[in-house]
């Protein structure tokens, strides 16, 4: 080789960014460049001679490198972590190959570095924001799922799974839809969120794989990629089992409150008695009704003797409400008596203009009674003293 050809070579490989380095059969450092020296902290004359392994975290790990090569004719992307003199630690990536003399015998191997730190650090932070992701979707008690625009699932956590009864490979993958009583809503509700970006308190029942039925509340919005569009939806549930079964209970305690504040009782045969208590709104009127008017029917009383003494205001609601029940037992053909009319009551009915010209009033359930008694064409005789 020319004095000339040496020189040209020598140029090429100390312009090279990369850290390169010649390494003998035997593992010694027979040649490097002046990258070498800067990401090792050591000039050429120190490191030519020693041995390439020891200036790696992992000197087992990079001896067995340069024997593959030696073996194999070359590696690729081979990772090592180099140390510096200093202690500082760098990525890099080996490629590297055999080179050998003018008869072709395998001399050494040359290899070159790239220094891939600020990659590496940038990976392992994408690693650790991950990591950190998934334990915030894992430590949600509530069922997370992200969805694709065409309806396939593409995640859940493990809430998802414990209350589907399947694993995550078993979800991803498959529709959305396919997990609830009624998969069109389901379909409806996530295709809205698509179109107005989000959803509150969707009500969807979900169906486990054993069978129950679970009611959840779901609140979905769209998610983006870095340039801004739409990839899909991320949608989380709440149970509301608990709560339906709670409010059941209130729904029933309702009713048999109800119920025991508007008894019709039969207080002579013929007679029934509604004492009402409280004020009439739309529902308690309408049960009021049902269960006087069934009351009349069973007993096949002709008479029934409605009470408000107990009822605080009336309002022209009220008095409607009340009309709409005599007429209701008039249909019946039984008779109606209203009791309890205090002269304030009476004050207010003339006043909102309530015709009660033809419906029998009493101001007391004991002067009704006496009416109904009379329209029965009984009569109450005190008992004559015999003795």
């Amino acid at each position: 080789m020319t004095t000339q050809t040496a020189d040209y070579t020598r140029s090429l490989i100390e312009a090279s960014l990369d850290p390169l380095v010649t390494i003998a059969p035997d593992g010694k450092i027979t040649d490097v460049n002046a990258a070498t020296e800067s990401i090792t902290g050591c000039s050429r004359t120190e490191l030519i001679g020693t041995d390439f392994s020891n200036y790696f975290t992992d000197p087992e790990k990079a001896r067995d490198g340069y024997q593959e090569v030696f073996r194999e004719g070359q590696v690729r992307d081979y990772p090592l972590e180099l140390r510096h003199r200093d202690g500082r630690v760098a990525s890099v990536l080996y490629n590297a190959s055999v080179y050998r003399d003018e008869k072709g015998a395998v001399v050494g191997v040359f290899a070159a570095a790239r220094d891939i730190t600020g990659r590496k650090q940038a990976e392992d932070a994408l690693q650790r924001a991950t990591a950190y992701t998934r334990s915030l979707i894992e430590a949600s008690l509530d069922p997370l799922v992200t969805i694709a625009p065409n309806g396939k699932i593409t995640d859940v956590n493990a809430a998802t799974e414990s209350i589907t009864g399947r694993s995550r490979q078993e979800l991803i993958g498959t529709d959305f839809c396919g997990y609830f009583t009624f998969p069109e809503k389901a379909r409806e509700g996530y295709q809205q969120v698509f179109r107005e970006g989000l959803v509150r308190d969707y009500p969807l029942e979900l169906r486990q794989r054993d069978g129950r039925v679970t009611s959840v509340l779901y609140n979905a919005s769209v998610y983006r990629d870095e340039e801004g569009e739409v990839v899909g939806v991320f949608a989380a549930a709440r149970d509301i089992t608990e709560r339906k079964l709670a409010e059941e209970r209130i729904r029933q305690q309702s009713r048999e409150i109800l119920e025991l504040s508007t008894p019709v009782m039969q207080v002579w045969e013929g007679v029934v008695a509604v004492p009402l208590i409280g004020c009439l709104d739309s529902q308690r009127t309408q049960q009021f009704m049902e269960r006087l008017l069934d009351r009349i029917v069973e007993t096949n009383s002709p008479v029934a003797l409605v009470d408000i003494m107990g009822v605080p205001t009336i309002d022209t609601q009220t008095a409607q409400h009340l009309i709409e029940t005599i007429t209701a037992v008039r249909l019946l053909g039984a008779q109606v008596v209203l009791t309890g009319v205090r002269p304030a009551i009476a004050q207010t009915l003339v006043h909102l203009g309530i015709d009660l010209s033809g419906i029998t009033t009493r101001s007391s359930m004991a002067a009704g009674l006496l009416v109904a008694l009379d329209l029965l064409k009984l009569q109450v005789v005190k008992k004559s003293d015999t003795r």
